[in-house]
């Protein structure tokens, strides 16, 4: 236990250099953290040093305290050791008092006496007991207790009154050789486990107090060591923070200085870098506040000196001051030596060079003006010519002021010269202009005139007394001449217009329209136009304006009214037979491209017509080859969106996979491949029509997204998270049974109900027959052309054997006879081989048709094993009516597509 607290000593003394250290590096740390401080004021800044100052006085005297702290913790430790020492010291001393009390009562072998004694030694073996218990629990926490001393001594305090209990009743029994047998055998050991406990106790007592001793001395020289130690580390933190105060305070009051100078040497854009808030960042602020405003008017004024000069320049004014005495020039703008014509550069031209630039005829009137102006001491304003070395004549006008010093005396002048010349010449213009304007008027029969509101006077110009028929030199104006011409029915307007403009409010122009009477009966139609003019105070003085006549264009007006009147008429004829022109042609042309006029293709035009209007889903159904796109194109071409896209989509023709990334699109890395990302067919259909064909051929995730679409017109791009909104209408078609797919799962139900909001079911050939005579004579004038030849007839027979055939491939199928019809004719008579027509698909190929249905549904392996056998069935043939398309159940196009994605060779059928 000693060696431990001398470890502990060790420690802790090892210990006061390393907290040296990390002082003096935290006080660096402080030092180097200088700006810190410039959060502060000065003032709450030295009282922040002054608090450190003393918090570290306060902590190093703390660390004295708790030393002398630790000193009183081993005396109390030695006290408690000593008491330790004392209690076992009298439970020795109480046992062998009580062994030798008992052995000589045993030796008298006297009984009464032994048991007179017995009850005072049980109650003072008890009284000891608990004396002892409350000795040593009130010893201090620091003494560590023996731990066989507690145990020992109450191992002896219980079995002492056992012992004196048991002696007792042997002396009872006059057996008192077992009684001093007893007191040798039980109670002598007691003592010596006694005499072993003291020796114990003395052992620790030596060791406790050699221990407290090496303590005291170890804290005699901490305290040696902490008392400098502490004043050097405060001594070190005063002087970092002093230094730290002083840097924070001198390097900003530098900066001042430094731009104080700069400031005086006209560097306005200097700028000082203080950092923090204290009382010289504020200074430091102001001081580039002030700079910047210094700045900021030193530009002001320089872009003024410009701003003066190009305004001289513009208004062609130049200012000039000049001494009375000697009538030197003191300054000269620019602009000045521009209009005199003088060269700057040869310096201020002198008094004569100056007299000699004015016009002969203006010389002595400027004299006298400067003249008078010296004399009264006033201000002067001429007007006169100067003519220059060129001959260039200018008119002038000058301005001048004049300045006296404190008592009073004249010394010179200050002005400006404007040249005037344009304006002059204007004057002159306007003069010819006026008279120009009295012609105009005359030609145009517009008058002007004005009106004085208080004085009621009137001015007329000469083409208003003509337009009125009034004698200027005989009539004095007055509104009752006014009133007297104009017509009966307008003379109350014409009185409620006068009135108003002369009391509106508002700079408003007002005009109308009133007629005159002349005194030969002829009447006039006139149309006036009024302008309020007011003066400082918003009040109208003067009504002033103009008065045309517009009799002949009234005239005019009435006669183009009733020639538009007839154009009206004559438009609404042609309007009606235009529609009517188009219904016809809209009946001959059915649709462009859509040829034939049976009933079953009427009605189904009659639908288109009336859907194409609209933004509804159509899904058009019909077998295979009846023109679902044409029919599909024709609602887009006479919908609102004909001006937008049309997207077609053949979703049996795309892969699974790739479907959904063909329809909505996809971002960049969204798959393998997806380097960037792609628009998808409904956002290039924004605005427009997406036909998707083939849409029973839809994979089921895609028909969800499509469903999406249908539903809130947006979706997501394959690996996007953001949604896209779309206007997009969709049309669709198939020729599966929808719902027998619906009922056999492979299609969902909510999504055919979205598709089939207005269903439109295509006749087959078959049931429109009347129609292939226009179908084939459109088709053989098509192919002939582009095979270059002229067909003019047609078989009869032929066109009963078209007539006669079921036709399976429908238009589709009809298209492709015709076509190698045409190849192989040879003269001018269309005709095809009865054999074509006959031909009847294998009964073998029935295998494949059921599944052909689902096609598109099967995976690529089966798919392709599929188009395989279909391909050597019909020898590498795809299209026709014998082709794998056929035989298969789907368009041809698709097919062709499946055949390219899946790496079929189709030719390497064609030898089996």
């Amino acid at each position: 236990m000693g060696q431990l607290s001398r470890l502990r000593v060790i420690e802790a003394r090892d210990r006061e250099p390393q907290v040296a250290t990390k002082l003096a590096g935290r006080a660096k740390q402080t030092g180097e953290r200088t700006f810190q401080l410039l959060r502060l004021n000065i003032g709450p800044r030295l009282t922040l040093c002054f608090v450190l100052i003393i918090l570290a006085m306060l902590l190093g005297n703390a660390v004295l305290l708790w030393q002398f702290h630790q000193a009183r913790v081993q005396a109390q430790r030695l006290s408690g050791v000593d008491q330790e020492l004392i209690v076992v010291l009298q439970a020795h001393t109480n046992l062998m008092s009580f062994y030798q009390s008992v052995d000589e009562l045993a030796h008298a072998e006297n009984t009464a006496e032994l048991m007179a004694e017995a009850e005072p030694l049980r109650t003072a073996l008890l009284e000891d007991s608990q004396r002892y218990r409350n000795a040593l629990n009130r010893l201090p926490p620091e003494v560590k207790l023996d731990p066989t001393l507690v145990p020992t001594l109450e191992a002896i305090q219980d079995a002492l009154p056992a012992e004196l209990a048991a002696i007792t009743d042997l002396a009872k029994s006059k057996d008192w050789q077992a009684v001093r047998l007893r007191l040798a055998n039980q109670v002598r050991p007691l003592e010596s486990r006694s005499s072993a406990l003291v020796k114990i106790i003395e052992q620790q007592v030596g060791d406790e107090q050699a221990e407290a001793v090496s303590q005291v001395v170890n804290l005699q020289k901490r305290i040696l060591l902490i008392v400098p130690l502490t004043g050097v580390i405060i001594l070190l933190i005063a002087a970092l923070l002093g230094l730290a105060i002083t840097r924070s305070i001198t390097e900003p009051l530098g900066l001042l200085m430094e731009g104080s100078k700069a400031l005086a040497r006209g560097e306005f854009e200097h700028q000082v870098s203080v950092m923090g808030r204290d009382e010289l960042a504020q200074l430091g602020q102001v001081f580039n506040d002030t700079a910047t405003r210094l700045r900021s008017l030193y530009e002001t004024l320089q872009h003024s000196e410009m701003y003066l000069e190009e305004a001289q320049r513009l208004t062609h004014t130049g200012s000039w001051v000049w001494k009375v005495a000697g009538g030197d020039a003191l300054h000269l703008s620019d602009e000045w030596f521009r209009i005199y014509g003088f060269d700057p550069e040869k310096g201020m031209p002198g008094w004569e060079e100056r007299l000699q630039r004015l016009h002969p005829e203006d010389r002595d009137r400027w004299q006298k003006t400067i003249d008078r102006a010296i004399r009264e001491k006033s201000e002067y304003d001429i007007e006169f010519r100067i003519l220059l070395p060129d001959g260039t004549l200018k008119y002038m006008h000058t301005v001048g002021h004049p300045v006296l010093d404190s008592s009073g005396k004249l010394m010179q002048f200050v002005g400006s010269s404007t040249d005037i010349t344009e304006r002059v010449s204007a004057e002159q213009t306007l003069r010819r202009s006026e008279g120009y304007l009295a012609e105009a008027q005359r030609l145009s029969r517009s008058g002007s005139w004005a009106w004085n509101v208080r004085t009621r006077a009137l001015f007329w110009s000469q083409e208003h007394y003509r337009i009125y028929e009034y004698d200027p030199d005989k009539t004095i104006l007055t509104w009752s001449h006014i009133l007297e011409r104009v017509h009966p029915e307008d003379r109350a307007a014409v009185q409620r217009r006068a009135e108003m403009e002369s009391t509106q409010k508002e700079l408003v122009d007002s005009g109308g329209d009133y007629r005159i009477v002349l005194p030969d009966g002829r009447v006039k139609r006139l149309h006036s136009i009024a302008h309020p003019v007011m003066n400082e105070l918003g009040e109208i003085t003067e009504v002033v304006g103009t008065t045309m006549d517009v009799t002949e264009q009234y005239e005019a007006r009435a006669a183009l009214e009733t020639a538009f009147e007839q154009i009206k008429e004559l438009r609404d004829q042609l309007y009606k037979e235009n529609i009517a022109l188009r219904e016809e042609v809209d009946k001959v042309s059915m649709f462009e491209e859509i040829v034939g006029s049976s009933e079953p293709l009427r009605r189904v035009l009659v639908q288109v017509a009336k859907v194409a209007a609209t933004d509804s889903t159509v899904l058009i159904l019909g077998e295979t080859g009846t023109g679902k796109e044409m029919i599909a194109r024709a609602i887009h071409r006479r919908s609102k969106r004909a001006n937008r896209a049309f997207i077609r989509v053949n979703c049996a023709a795309i892969p699974p996979t790739l479907i959904a990334s063909e329809l909505f699109g996809h971002e960049k890395g969204a798959f393998t491949g997806a380097s960037q990302r792609r628009l998808g067919r409904f956002e290039l259909a924004d605005g427009g029509t997406i036909f998707l064909d083939e849409i029973g051929e839809l994979p089921a995730e895609t028909q969800s997204s499509l469903l999406r679409v249908l539903q809130e017109r947006e979706f997501e791009r394959v690996g996007g998270t953001q949604s896209v909104s779309v206007d997009t209408r969709v049309l669709s078609a198939t020729n599966r049974d929808l719902k027998a797919a619906v009922a056999a799962g492979t299609f969902r139900q909510d999504l055919f109900y979205r598709l089939n909001v207005f269903p439109i079911l295509l006749p087959s050939l078959r049931e429109r027959a009347d129609d292939i005579p226009l179908l084939v004579e459109y088709l053989i004038e098509r192919y002939a052309k582009k095979a270059g030849k002229k067909l003019r007839n047609i078989d009869k027979k032929t066109l009963q054997l078209f007539q006669d055939y079921s036709w399976p491939g429908n238009i589709r199928e009809l298209q492709n006879v015709v076509e190698r019809a045409v190849v192989l004719c040879d003269g001018e008579t269309f005709s095809v081989e009865e054999s074509w027509l006959k031909r009847e698909l294998p009964h073998e190929s029935s295998r494949l048709n059921p599944l052909s249905k689902g096609l598109g549904r099967l995976d690529e392996t089966k798919e392709k094993e599929m188009i395989e056998a279909a391909l050597a069935q019909t020898a590498g043939r795809v299209s026709g009516p014998t082709g794998a398309a056929a035989l298969l159940g789907v368009p041809r196009q698709t097919l062709e597509s499946k055949i390219a994605n899946l790496g079929i060779n189709k030719y390497r059928f064609k030898s089996v």
